[in-house]
């Protein structure tokens, strides 16, 4: 099953006409990070409108013209695509036109090299970089900048300067053909994050809507001529361009790098901080496209040592070609570094003609929807957190209560063995299954005080599980997920029959993600209910 984001509405504006984002269709489509569709210009709530098929095919010829113009601008960059090519899928009507990927022109094979960009074709912002455009924004802004670390602001601010270049960038026609609109989470209204019945999300686009107002008012106080430039909607962009298509860490040819590679994700420990406990190194480090970090190559072989002075140095790329492709849920994509380019390998076989998908990585839904505003309706990488799993219990669940009533220092034991977090924050995976370590915890608030000294009288000895104490951890769980289900506003059921009947846009994307939440809920409630 291929995940379907909401549309990033992109292209030619025309003259008379407006760019407006897309409803998707009802029915399965492929992956679509940039749909083309225009009307008239839309208000607040726009309903959608017939336009003439003069107006679409006008449309799909100046799109066309852009794409021969960028294509024309990577092969004099050097970028090399033997058997690929950005393409738009679909047919062209008065409703709906075309998506953007990335089509085999050629038969291409499980490994083959997607592309090659050299470096000089790709736009660096190295991390210890001074101030690059004096023009653009104060030495005092750039400071405050790197003293808070905020790298983001710092692309962000980069990839606006050449956008404010214009034809003169020589990066122009790679910009120009950039998604002008984007529809993350952030940009959704208070009531439309209440579909989700999902907390963690609704903090996560709320996290985003606070870094965008930060942004701001860092310019404000340091940079206030960049404001006549630097408008809140056009900082919000140069944003959502950074946190859908980040990626850093410090690479070089030594294989040992690689190995310890570690992201450095722009909504680590702000918007994903709720949910991304249960999202591995991998799955996170592979979310990137079209911008990169990398390494700036220019490290004595074997010195990998971040604080030496001949260390790689970390840098952020934005590379050409590679933000066509479009993700499918499944196993990873696989990159190349040498001294003088980076090389995407393709993850599946494709035939001539067919739609060339790459993996984002292992991410689950929450990711996917922060980061780059689509879901993935039978994601078997995502993940449900039940945020406030020991509250409830407290609260709700009388062997508990027993419990605590029985041991009252038990929970002091928890806390000091560093597993009441997982019981206040439980991870629980696509099949239903819980993290080891919130059955442990509750193990531990479980056990009768026989039971906790036959362990050893402490929470070690509860690490193994089985028994009595297992028997009751499966029970608390799954009547706590029965209950979250039940408080949800809706059932599982009702949401699957919304979606049968064409339930469209932003309604439809908050119905996929809260019922594959609900999904994993009720596989939870299967697996532990031991009655």
């Amino acid at each position: 099953e291929v995940a379907r984001p909401r549309v990033m509405a992109n292209l030619a504006m025309m003259s008379g006409t407006g760019v407006r984002r897309w409803t998707p269709p009802a029915s399965p489509a492929r992956s679509s990070r940039v749909l083309v569709h225009l009307s008239i210009p839309r208000g607040r709530n726009p309903t959608i409108r017939r336009v003439s098929s003069g107006i679409v095919a006008e449309a799909a010829s100046a799109v066309d013209a852009r794409q021969l113009e960028y294509a024309a601008w990577r092969k004099e960059r050097g970028v090399q695509a033997k058997n690929v090519e950005v393409a738009y899928f679909g047919d062209v009507d008065d409703t709906v036109m075309r998506y953007r990927g990335v089509k085999a022109m050629g038969r291409v094979n499980e490994g083959d090299v997607l592309c090659e960009l050299p470096r000089e074709s790709c736009l660096v912002l190295a991390d210890d970089a001074e101030l690059p455009f004096p023009d653009f924004c104060t030495n005092e802004l750039w400071a405050k900048l790197v003293e808070k670390n905020k790298w983001a602001i710092r692309v962000a601010l980069n990839l606006l300067r050449e956008v404010d270049k214009g034809a003169s960038s020589g990066f122009h026609p790679y910009i120009s053909q950039l998604p002008k609109d984007f529809d993350l989470l952030s940009e959704w209204t208070d009531e439309e994050l209440k579909e989700l019945q999902y907390p963690p999300a609704v903090r996560a686009a709320e996290a985003q809507r606070k870094e965008n107002d930060e942004a701001m008012e860092l310019l404000r106080k340091h940079s206030p001529g960049t404001l006549e430039s630097v408008t809140p909607e056009r900082m919000a962009w140069a944003l959502n361009m950074v946190r859908s298509r980040v990626f850093s860490g410090r690479l070089s040819d030594n294989a040992a790098t690689k190995a310890n590679l570690l992201p450095r994700a722009l909504a680590a420990g702000t918007a994903f901080a709720a949910f991304l406990t249960s999202q591995t190194t991998e799955g996170r480090w592979l979310a990137v496209f079209a911008m990169l970090a990398l390494v700036v190559f220019d490290a004595n072989d074997g010195d990998t040592d971040p604080g030496s002075p001949n260390a790689p140095k970390l840098a952020y790329v934005l590379m050409p070609l590679i933000d066509a492709f479009n993700h499918r849920t499944m196993p990873k994509t696989e990159f190349e570094f040498s001294s003088d380019a980076f090389r995407l390998r393709s993850p599946a076989g494709y035939a001539v003609g067919e739609e060339v998908f790459i993996s984002y990585g292992l991410l689950g839904n929450d990711e996917l929807a922060v980061r780059y505003g689509f879901v993935d309706p039978t994601n078997n990488q995502d993940t449900c957190v039940y945020d406030g799993l020991l509250a409830w219990l407290r609260a709700n669940h009388e062997p508990l209560k027993k419990a605590a009533g029985a041991a009252p220092d038990r929970a002091k034991a928890v806390r000091d063995a560093r597993l009441e977090t997982y019981a206040s924050m439980a991870v629980i995976k696509a099949n239903g299954e819980a993290d080891s370590n919130v059955l442990w915890a509750l193990r531990c608030m479980l056990a009768t005080p026989e039971e906790w000294a036959a362990a050893g009288g402490n929470a070690e000895g509860m690490k193994l599980g089985g028994g009595a104490p297992e028997k009751a951890a499966c029970t608390a769980l799954a009547a706590a997920c029965r209950a979250r289900l039940e408080s949800m506003g809706t059932t599982l059921e009702e949401d699957r029959e919304k979606l049968e009947h064409g339930a469209s846009g932003r309604e439809r994307i908050a119905i996929q993600y809260r019922a594959r939440k609900k999904e994993i809920l009720r596989a939870c409630v299967d697996r532990y209910d031991v009655k």
